[in-house]
């Protein structure tokens, strides 16, 4: 699971960085990094959200 959240920051990180080597000759390295964290934490509370709630089921009837 962790593989999958990781792929698509990692991609947009590298190429954003490609990006910028190849037509700014500057990288910005914090905006890069929180951008790709940000993905990364949305993307895990996104599939965290999808975990269906079984609070019902394991509190039984009292």
């Amino acid at each position: 699971m962790f593989r999958e959240i990781i792929k698509f920051p990692l991609l947009f990180f590298a190429v954003s960085m490609i990006w910028q080597l190849i037509f700014d000759k500057e990288i910005m390295w914090i905006d890069n990094l929180g951008i790709s964290f940000i993905m990364f934490l949305f993307i895990l509370i996104y599939n965290w959200s999808k975990v269906p709630y079984k609070w019902k089921k394991d509190n039984g009837d009292k």
